[in-house]
């Protein structure tokens, strides 16, 4: 039900009472003449109407089937009549379209079947306003339940310890140091010497949980360093290379290899060995140093100023370290689990834990608690549609 179309105490009680007194008008019309309210007379129309139209079409085919069915209707009629579940005034006009039908007069038939029309209708009448009493009772008791279970959601939600503003700047404080962090170590992977990358990549990956991959099972990268740390002339520009750089190598032939560097073999090998830990890093690569605001603050505590001292290490690309050096701070000094708490609330609850700072909260907890008093006591005050439609 869209919002302000709620069932109102007031209107369901003006409605409710004029639904009972129109069933009550129409049940006079028809109360004492057994099986129009049941539907008992509409599902022996209904058979008798689809007997003549399909006989209709038929006409004089299957004979035999057809006064079968003829005379399955006139028992179970006389069965009714004996168990006193339809009048015998309405039995009296369905078997007058029987014993016509029997005798192929279909016209005559769904003539007399006609003559049930207006009594059937009376019957459907009731039944339709027995539907809308059923529907409104039921509305009224559905909008009861989900007020109730709004309160008892809404009185669980704590007061979050920090305003919906400052937890969205605490938000985008985390994703700033994000962005800032990505676009130093990426600087980083496409400027700097391969022969001061490596080593500190390696540190790093094995070091305190940073973020950068370690070398997986299979991997050795000490060919790559001990390449890395000779100081000849003819493998200076293999050093001088970037990260990048050196992922595009396996894709030189050999002769290009041994042309720039010397010994493609040499190259190839260590690239081969040391190849799993570099894809490894380049496929980390917007993943490696980034946080999570909703992360547990002790594995942050311990995280975050590795990861700074790493961003330190690169050289001063951004403000990245800045950053990471406020959030160590707030972890330090208990701010970030502060904000940290009221975000989730707010992730979590949105604009009901919003009100609950500003204490509008508890206002609308008592509103929806007075309203459901309210429709509650109005219920009481009507039969229950079951009862309704049992007479």
């Amino acid at each position: 039900m869209p919002p302000g179309d709620e069932p109102t105490a007031e209107s369901f009680e003006s409605e409710a009472t004029e639904l009972l007194e129109s069933i009550g008008r129409a049940r006079k019309k028809v109360e004492g003449i057994a099986g129009v309210l049941d539907g008992t007379l509409d599902r022996y129309r209904e058979r008798i109407d689809r007997l003549i139209r399909e006989s209709e079409v038929d006409n004089w085919r299957q004979v035999r089937i057809f006064t079968r069915d003829v005379e399955t209707i006139a028992a179970d009629l006389g069965k009714a009549v004996k168990e006193k579940r339809l009048s015998p005034r309405l039995v009296a006009w369905l078997d007058a379209a029987l014993r016509k039908a029997r005798r192929r007069d279909f016209y005559g038939a769904r003539k007399a079947w006609r003559r049930l029309d207006r009594i059937a209708e009376q019957g459907a009448e009731v039944r339709r306003l027995q539907g809308r009493y059923r529907e409104a009772y039921r509305s009224i008791e559905s909008r009861i339940r989900q007020l109730r279970t709004q309160v008892e959601r809404l009185e669980k939600i704590p007061k979050p310890p920090t305003s919906p503003e400052a937890a969205r700047a605490f938000n985008e404080s985390v994703d700033r140091f994000n962005e800032a962090s990505t676009a130093a170590y990426l600087d980083f992977l496409s400027r700097a010497r391969a022969d001061l990358a490596i080593p500190l990549l390696l540190d790093a990956g094995q070091g305190g949980g940073i973020g950068v991959p370690a070398p997986p099972p299979g991997s050795d990268p000490d060919p790559l360093m001990r390449l890395l740390s000779n100081a000849s002339p003819q493998v200076d520009t293999f050093r001088g290379r970037t990260f990048y750089g050196l992922l595009e190598l396996p894709g030189y032939s050999d002769a290009k290899l041994t042309h720039i560097y010397g010994d493609s073999r040499l190259i190839r090998g260590a690239l081969d060995e040391a190849w799993s830990w570099l894809k490894a890093i380049r496929e980390d690569e917007r993943r490696s140093l980034q946080i999570q605001w909703s992360e547990d603050a002790l594995m942050l505590r311990r995280r975050v100023p590795s990861v700074v001292a790493f961003l330190e290490r690169l050289g001063k690309m951004n403000d990245a370290a800045d950053r990471g050096r406020e959030l160590v701070t707030s972890l330090n000094d208990g701010r970030f689990e502060s904000l940290q708490a009221a975000a989730r609330l707010y992730a979590t609850h949105g604009e009901a834990a919003e009100r609950k700072w500003r204490g509008a909260l508890e206002k609308d907890i008592e509103a929806m608690r007075k309203e459901a008093a309210e429709l509650s006591a109005v219920l009481k005050k009507f039969t229950d549609p079951a009862k309704v439609e049992s007479g």
